[in-house]
């Protein structure tokens, strides 16, 4: 049986706490927390036997890999990392009927271990109540560590703030959904499995209604506009996506302009699917990319110098050192009550400082965070 490296992997609750009993005196240990490491991974091949015909695709790969949750490989399956002989990309899904015979090929995160710790990072909580806890995130938070041995991050937070959380002694106790690292906003959590389920039901089903407010370089003309337009992976770097050529999955932001500058352009996007990083992908690809963002901008950080037409000056800090996307408004149905619910979260203040300065305000600019420029870029869901 082919065995991967050993646990979970994207968009998966992770694995979940193993057993081991000691043999010598029966006991039970507490095991490492495991989670993926998605900068190593490894390339597997598979034939499915004759024997495995009528079997969905989700099912046989949890037969082989059984380091893996079910739940985290049909994650893999429906996020591109999946072939099944010569199937377009689009036919393949966790629930595809397998007929025996089949060439598969894929690609799995090592797994490491992660000791995660409680640890006092300050939360801003917008609301709580028994069953749910709405945040505001922060930049330069990633919302569970990246790797094995790192901490600073939403899920350590959590751990400090709240007894109550789905998942607990998982790699994400207590995260329904994903922010990028260095992206701002409303995020819901939930205190325990059965909210948890219902909510990424809800963002599954895409039921959620999400809106996003960010500043882009450029002047957007339309006032309106719908990018309908799939993202996959670049296969050139692991931590970047870009517009598919016909094999990336289906993916649809709509935005509208609030207001526009010199050079700049302040919009409302709302996606209407959430692929990773789809609203900085699908700006960047209409030649707007978002103000700031190191991986898609390709330009230096805002700063107040560039804004006043002026050289800049010696070590000058940026008005914003990160990319300025805000998720601002989160709506969705209460796991409990079943009623509609609707937050939001104020603009952070270094986009509310960009806006200023470009509205021809003074603006205070503070030295540059360290956190801000040593922030991973992780891979995240749900943008």
């Amino acid at each position: 049986m082919a065995r991967g490296p050993t646990s979970p992997a994207k968009q998966a609750l992770a694995a979940g706490l193993r057993q081991a009993i000691d043999k010598g005196a029966g006991s039970y240990h507490n095991p490492p927390v495991l989670a993926p490491n998605f900068k190593h991974l490894k390339k597997f091949d598979v034939l499915v036997p004759p024997q495995s015909a009528g079997l969905r695709l989700d099912k046989f790969l949890a037969l082989q890999f059984s380091d893996y949750s079910r739940t985290l490989l049909a994650a893999l399956v429906k996020d591109g990392c999946v072939r099944v002989g010569n199937l377009k990309p689009n036919r393949i899904k966790p629930a595809l009927k397998l007929e025996g015979g089949e060439a598969i090929s894929l690609e799995l995160p090592a797994i490491e271990e992660l000791d995660l710790e409680a640890e006092e990072i300050p939360l801003q909580i917008l609301f709580e109540d028994d069953a749910i806890i709405v945040v505001n995130k922060q930049a330069a938070l990633a919302c569970h560590p990246p790797r094995a041995g790192r901490g600073g991050t939403l899920a350590n937070a959590l751990l400090f703030h709240f007894e109550a959380l789905s998942g607990k002694g998982s790699a994400r106790p207590g995260i329904v959904h994903r922010l990028d690292a260095d992206t701002t906003g409303v995020m819901v959590c939930a205190k325990d499995d059965s909210a948890h389920f219902k909510l990424a039901r809800q963002f599954e089903q895409r039921s959620v209604s999400k809106e996003y407010l960010t500043l882009v370089r450029g002047v957007v003309r339309a006032d309106r506009e719908v990018i309908d337009k799939p993202i996959e992976r670049d296969p050139n770097h692991r931590e970047m996506m870009r517009v598919g050529a016909g094999t990336g999955r289906s993916a649809v932001t709509e935005y509208e302009v609030l207001e526009r500058f010199a050079g700049f352009t302040f919009l409302r996007c709302r996606p209407r699917t959430g692929r990773t990083h789809q609203i900085r992908v699908h700006l960047n690809c209409i030649g707007h990319p978002v103000v700031s963002d190191r991986l898609y901008s390709r330009r230096p950080f805002l700063t107040l110098s560039e804004i006043q037409g002026r050289a800049p000056e010696p070590g000058e800090p940026p008005l914003i050192a990160r990319q300025a996307l805000h998720a601002a408004r989160l709506s969705f149905e209460h796991p409990v009550t079943g009623l509609r619910v609707q937050f939001e979260a104020p603009l952070a203040d270094d986009i509310e400082r960009c806006l200023a300065a470009l509205r021809g305000c003074a603006v205070e600019v503070p030295p540059l965070p360290v956190a801000a420029e040593g922030a991973d870029p992780v891979e995240e869901e749900d943008e």
